[in-house]
């Protein structure tokens, strides 16, 4: 996906580079920003995400089986006749929502399937904060069996991680055109355990325990990864989970 490629900095590339078929081109960077985000430990990058943010105490209550009264399911198995998790039912709404953290730059906020206007609201660490003018127009519930696109429906569209900067920027356009030298059987200053295997002229084939340190041998993409990478770990930062805490549904 597109707008999952990180920006890359123009003056990291060469001619070799503007000599490179644009499949390659695309398939290098996309590697590029694969790596630096694992190898940042998924804390910077990645795709954006969309969630549909409701109340615990909304789906405690009844699991979401469609708009309007009629038979809903509740939470012990058994049925009743309710409103269910949808807006129209006797359902209030909020003035801050609190998202997955991090959160990184936010695409849209939906209501009713239409977009806000972004001077409508705000991010303080991971609350979203309704600075319009008027009523808080976010419900606490709402019909998540509904498109995000139609009535009664709260969704939010945000990056889940620091956002690539400038630094990061350069780092990306650096291991890209090391990748795009990889492809093209160039010489290139990745390890020697990732090797090219050109397939259509644009396959790569990265041997596995490729920067198992969870470092490149490129000096400055490694200064860049040293500043994100939790104690040193390759992997994925550890959190803690547990059924009773309910976070906003997330639908893509």
């Amino acid at each position: 996906m597109a707008d999952c490629d990180w920006p890359i900095d123009s003056g990291c590339l060469t001619d070799e580079w503007e000599a490179t078929d644009p499949a390659v081109q695309a398939r290098a960077q996309a590697l590029a920003s694969a790596t630096l985000r694992r190898l940042s430990g998924y804390r910077v990058g990645g795709c954006p995400i969309t969630v549909r943010p409701c109340l615990r105490s909304c789906v405690n209550t009844a699991v979401l089986t469609g708009r309007g009264w009629g038979p809903t399911r509740l939470a012990d198995g058994s049925w009743v006749n309710s409103c269910g998790c949808a807006a129209e039912c006797s359902c209030t709404s909020l003035c801050e929502i609190v998202l997955r953290p991090p959160v990184g730059p936010v695409s849209w906020v939906k209501v009713d399937g239409l977009e806000m206007l972004t001077t409508d609201y705000r991010v303080d660490g991971n609350r979203l904060l309704w600075t319009g003018v008027g009523e808080c127009p976010w419900p606490v519930c709402q019909d998540m069996a509904a498109d995000e696109n139609d009535p009664d429906t709260f969704a939010v569209r945000y990056l889940p991680a620091h956002a690539p900067d400038s630094l990061a920027a350069y780092a990306a356009g650096v291991l890209a055109m090391e990748f795009a030298k990889a492809c093209t059987g160039s010489k290139c200053r990745l390890p020697a355990t990732v090797t090219a295997v050109t397939r259509q002229g644009v396959s790569f084939d990265l041997a596995a325990g490729a920067f198992g340190n969870g470092l490149t041998g490129i000096r400055e993409v490694d200064a860049w990864i040293g500043l994100w990478r939790p104690e040193g770990s390759p992997t994925r930062a550890t959190t803690v989970w547990t059924p009773n805490a309910r976070l906003p549904r997330v639908v893509g």
